[in-house]
């Protein structure tokens, strides 16, 4: 992102992708794709896909990527995947302790932000752009710097050790450059809102940035504060001061995207709250995005069948999704089955074998890239704040 003299974060990114994780061994893969199906977000409770992208196909937009660049998309997302989830798998049962106690290191909330990540930081991001990380993906933030070359092997290794890659992103204790620390949850929803007020307030008296490193000219745009927060986090209080306070001093130049994988500590929220986030933050006067499908699910909809696809979607709970996520393909296809058994929809069920419908109904919009390159170019295009549920 930040690229100085002499040093290409594409070709590092290049160089490991192919020779990713050097001492890590098939383990971490196959750990890696056990998890994987239980990380994409299930389905927002509303028939809402992404506002953005609707509007872009209808206006004949180009392709933001081709084939080629989102297989490669695909290709670091999988590796970043796979080295995040052998990171919190190595500090808890094969790195030596003293105690013998695990370490902890959230999992599935790390890995449902992998495809958000792999984007913004591979084609979003601009030299002036800043990121608050959801402190709970701290392991897919040190795996995507490590393959970037801003990272090294040994503290991703010592990963929630003493010295090593830490538990949420820290200014102060991390290698790689951190634009803010996000070590109380909600903090970075409220950093990035004043941090977006403090440069307009700089440009407007006279006081732009200068240069960033590797570059000769200050940028011309502002800075784009960029908040990732998980839809449980949102309960802090904080995060809703903030919200008040970017209303009212008409902040702009902010994102917020809230990965919505519908899981909290403790419980699976419920099915209405993505109801609640976007009245709040429409109420904020925020532009509210919600990325609900994928490319594959959307294509569905289109087929004989897809309606009642749609409707079933819709209608599962969130608790549901999650189990069915967990058992895969034909557990996916005797629920469908016996909730919606209408000939045109068994027939497109029937047309997908197990493995490819469990991609099929996994292809959600915060886990599908072109998806969200689309949603976030065409927000690009203007200052307003706005807020991605994905």
């Amino acid at each position: 992102r930040r690229v100085g003299s002499g040093w290409s974060w594409r070709s590092m990114l290049a160089r490991r992708l192919a020779l990713c994780g050097g001492a890590f061994r098939p383990l971490g893969l196959m750990l890696a794709r056990c998890l994987a199906p239980g990380s994409p977000h299930p389905p927002a409770v509303r028939a809402v896909t992404s506002v953005v992208v609707a509007r872009a196909e209808a206006a004949g937009a180009h392709p933001v990527a081709s084939e080629h660049e989102l297989a490669v998309l695909q290709q670091v997302e999988d590796k970043v995947l796979w080295l995040s989830c052998l990171m919190v798998h190595n500090a808890n049962n094969l790195r030596p302790k003293r105690d013998g106690l695990k370490v902890g290191g959230h999992q599935a909330s790390s890995a449902s932000l992998a495809t958000i990540l792999t984007v913004l930081y591979t084609s979003v991001l601009q030299p002036q752009d800043r990121v608050a990380i959801k402190p709970h993906a701290s392991p897919i933030f040190h795996a995507l710097m490590y393959m970037m070359g801003r990272q090294t092997l040994e503290n991703i290794r010592n990963f929630r050790g003493f010295g090593g890659a830490q538990a949420y992103p820290s200014r102060t204790k991390d290698l790689p450059e951190v634009d803010f620390s996000t070590g109380s949850v909600g903090m970075g929803a409220a950093a990035t809102i004043f941090a977006s007020l403090t440069e307009t307030y700089l440009r407007a008296h006279g006081l732009p940035p200068k240069p960033w490193p590797g570059t000769s000219e200050a940028p011309s745009r502002p800075g784009r504060m960029i908040s990732i927060v998980g839809d449980a986090e949102l309960d802090e209080g904080v995060c809703m001061e903030a919200l008040l306070e970017s209303w009212k001093l008409k902040v702009e130049n902010s994102w917020c995207i809230v990965d919505y994988n519908r899981q909290s500590l403790d419980m699976n929220l419920h099915e209405r709250m993505v109801r609640v986030h976007e009245r709040l933050f429409r109420l904020a006067e925020w532009e509210v995005v919600t990325l609900k499908y994928g490319k594959r699910l959307m294509k569905a909809f289109d087929q004989p069948g897809g309606k009642q696809l749609h409707q079933w979607l819709n209608n599962v709970t969130n608790a549901e999704f999650s189990a069915l996520i967990f058992r895969s393909g034909s557990a996916w296809r005797e629920a469908m089955l016996r909730d919606s058994p209408s000939p045109a929809f068994a027939e497109l069920v029937g047309r997908h074998t197990d493995e490819a419908l469990h991609a099929l109904m996994t292809d959600l919009g915060g886990h599908c890239a072109e998806t969200l390159l689309e949603a976030f170019e065409f927000a690009a295009q203007t200052e307003k704040r706005t807020v991605f549920i994905a």
